[in-house]
């Protein structure tokens, strides 16, 4: 079962809207490349349901839950008895969602276009909240962070994964170095703790403002994967070329200094190619913590 919110709080006109507009006006991108996205991913996400520990029968809630893999995941997970809410702020994002919960034939799943931060959760509804890189764009996060524990039963358990900073992750790292040295000029990733991929780089940031929303006993475990971006180098550094903090790097950059840019990408993961792919290391806070 899916649905649209019905709580959806006239706050959501002001609160978090530069980022749920980027979202939906992001999409085709994501689209293109939603199963090399997923598998990138997936080593965390592997890492956030070990700490869940989601057992059958509880309910569930999946913050910036995307493109619904992990809420169908967690969904099976909590089978016989349990249910799963996805909530995401871009409504692109749930139409792909909602398609693959129909092709799971699962009916213990309920998707909301919602902001999380916002939301009017059910008070003491939840017997755990997940997150797989969901958490990092809430405006005010400590307020955030105080919404999902009112949502969650005394107890409750709250499991997330957010990115360390870029320079933390060998693919990411290499990427940047490449492109720098191309262009000469670093990206733009945005004031420090601002809404984004990297607005929780500081653990200990992070820590206090869980702490601050209400968790006890806040556990930030610095976690590091092998993550798969690509089949050989060329397809590597088209992939890193899609995202958007790269995309805007090349903006205006001439021509030639884009391919330069390429190729450098190119050559600089060739050395990672492995005959099932080009793997390098992503670095991700892994956090626990109850109500």
């Amino acid at each position: 079962m899916t649905q649209p919110s019905r709580d959806l709080l006239a706050a959501t006109d002001t609160v978090n809207r530069a980022q749920r507009d980027e979202w939906n006006e992001g999409q085709p991108q994501y689209d293109q490349r939603a199963d090399r996205w997923e598998e990138v991913w997936a080593p965390f996400g592997r890492s956030m349901f070990e700490a869940a520990r989601l057992q059958p029968g509880e309910r569930v809630l999946d913050v910036g839950c995307g493109y619904g893999t992990t809420t169908i995941e967690a969904a099976r997970r909590v089978r016989p008895g349990g249910r799963v809410v996805g909530v995401d702020i871009a409504a692109a994002m749930l139409a792909p969602a909602r398609r693959r919960v129909a092709a799971a034939e699962l009916d213990n799943v309920d998707l909301v276009e919602a902001d999380a931060q916002v939301h009017a959760f059910e008070v003491e509804s939840f017997d755990a909240v997940i997150s797989r890189f969901g958490t990092m764009f809430f405006e005010d996060p400590e307020a955030a962070f105080g919404n999902l524990a009112r949502a969650l039963r005394p107890g409750g358990r709250l499991a997330l994964v957010c990115w360390q900073h870029p320079l933390k992750s060998e693919w990411m790292a290499t990427a940047l170095g490449a492109a720098v040295a191309a262009l000469g000029k670093p990206p733009d990733l945005g004031a420090p703790g601002a809404p984004g991929p990297f607005a929780f780089a500081d653990g200990d940031r992070l820590q206090r403002l869980i702490t601050a929303g209400g968790f006890q006993d806040v556990t930030v475990e610095s976690v590091t994967r092998p993550q798969r971006i690509g089949d050989d180098a060329d397809d590597a550094a088209a992939f890193l070329m899609s995202i958007a903090e790269d995309m805007q790097l090349f903006a205006g950059a001439p021509d030639d200094a884009v391919a330069a840019a390429h190729n450098a990408l190119r050559a600089s993961y060739a050395p990672y190619a492995q005959p099932h792919g080009v793997v390098l290391d992503g670095a991700a806070w892994l956090v626990w913590a109850h109500r």
